[in-house]
């Protein structure tokens, strides 16, 4: 029977570990940049509460705020625009691509009552926040919110 000490099964975990990730890192590629999917991409987004809101920040930079679109209705919050390549540089390679562009869509449940009448988003520095005030009083109402700079 073979004795394996600790410090060579972790050498062992750690280096699975790297294979593991390097696999990741090749499958989030090949998945996340597929140019031909017609597939809404979705911003980096934070959702927290405080002790009155709840606070959606989504980083959106690039985009003006009539490029995006805010609706909520049934506790769900929907945020959704297009962001084009405005670049007018003929691409004959590509090195590394990582800015997303076309169609995105986020859709966030909000688990708490809100007050849909007093929603407001601002766009500042390429994120979007949106201030959701909570409620005791059940909304249920489709709105669309203006984003406001």
């Amino acid at each position: 029977m073979a004795f394996i000490s600790d410090e060579s099964s972790q050498k062992l975990m750690a280096k699975h570990s790297s294979i593991e990730k390097l696999f990741e890192e090749f499958f989030f590629m090949a998945k996340s940049h597929d140019f031909a999917s017609s597939t809404p991409w979705q911003p980096p987004t934070d959702v927290y509460e405080t002790e009155k809101n709840i606070i959606v920040k989504m980083a959106v930079s690039g985009l003006k705020p009539e490029d995006v679109s805010v609706l909520f209705s049934d506790h769900i919050l929907t945020v959704s625009g297009r962001r084009g390549d405005a670049s007018t540089h003929q691409k004959v390679c590509f090195y590394q691509v990582e800015i997303r562009y076309g169609y995105f869509e986020r859709k966030i449940k909000i688990p708490k009552q809100v007050d849909g009448n007093n929603i407001h988003a601002t766009y500042e520095n390429g994120l979007i926040v949106i201030t959701i005030p909570k409620s005791e009083k059940a909304f249920n109402s489709t709105i669309s919110i203006k984003i406001t700079y």
